[in-house]
């Protein structure tokens, strides 16, 4: 029982020092803006449709800005030995069910060069910047960008549906009944070197709805790294049992119990020294 207490205690204290580093860190994503990005409990169907009820329920929802009603979810699973790792995205337009050629949607990455490095503060597309582009309804509307430093250059080392796959329909989901486009997507991690910490951008527009411009989660711009927002890849899968007070608690149990446990030991280390000097 002391083994597992320490454990605890130690855990805990790495996870602090962890959040404490990471605190200290210099950050310019869009502050407020960040989601965690869990582990998939399911493997999406790749159909465009919310294929069964638990499909989407193990990933995070986050709401697009601006006035129209849309949300995006993700997830992501990888190989045993990362070889592979697949990111993916359910993108539901709630007020969308037009089919218009002028209707997009849009996935920003900004990451760093090196493994679990640090991302500089930019107000550019950097050169590890990429841009995924959906338009039209067509995968002839698919286009890929990478940053040069001050704008944007198409990217072509990708193929279909290897490192990227789309599919899309217009059709009723768990979140709503009333058919809406629904847009899921696969991204390949390794083949475009996206690390675990990343900034992304999630945006769609609807055509029929030009006043209301685009939706995007952070609002701001496709050009400026620094209006995006913070994505942490997580190796568990998405909490459902123990909510964040529970943890916190346990973690305060932990806490007392592991310095009572040290002060023990501490009086029954001083105790045997104070015997052996005499």
């Amino acid at each position: 029982m002391k083994r597992t207490i320490l454990v605890a205690f130690c855990i805990l204290v790495l996870f602090s020092m962890a959040l404490l580093a990471n605190t200290g860190a210099v950050k310019a994503y869009k502050a407020g803006y960040s989601v965690d990005d869990y582990t998939a409990v399911t493997t999406p169907t790749m159909d465009g449709n919310w294929t069964f009820p638990d499909e989407w329920a193990d990933a995070v929802e986050k709401q697009l800005d601006g006035s129209l009603n849309a949300v995006f979810r993700l997830k992501f699973n990888t190989a045993a030995d990362y070889s592979w790792i697949n990111q993916y995205y359910l993108i539901e337009f709630f007020d969308d069910a037009t089919n218009d050629t002028g209707d997009y949607w849009q996935i920003c990455y900004y990451a760093s060069t090196t493994l679990f490095g640090t991302l500089t503060p930019a107000t550019t597309p950097q050169t590890n910047c990429l841009m995924i582009n959906y338009t039209g309804h067509s995968q002839t509307g698919l286009a890929v960008y990478k940053g040069t430093g001050t704008g944007w250059s198409v990217f072509t080392d990708y193929t279909v549906p290897t490192h990227i796959q789309i599919v899309e329909s217009i059709s009723a989901t768990p979140s709503s009944s009333t058919p809406h486009w629904v847009f899921e997507i696969k991204v390949e991690h390794v083949h475009f070197t996206i690390n675990p910490e990343f900034w992304i951008r999630v945006a769609a527009y609807d055509a029929s709805n030009s006043a209301a411009g685009v939706q995007a989660w952070p609002e701001g711009s496709a050009d400026v790294p620094n209006d995006w927002g913070l994505m942490n890849a997580m190796t568990t899968v998405i909490p459902e049992t123990f909510p964040i007070v529970v943890l916190l608690v346990l973690s305060s149990v932990a806490v007392i119990a592991g310095s009572r446990y040290f002060r023990k030991e501490t009086r029954v280390k001083s105790c045997s020294l104070g015997k052996l000097e005499k």
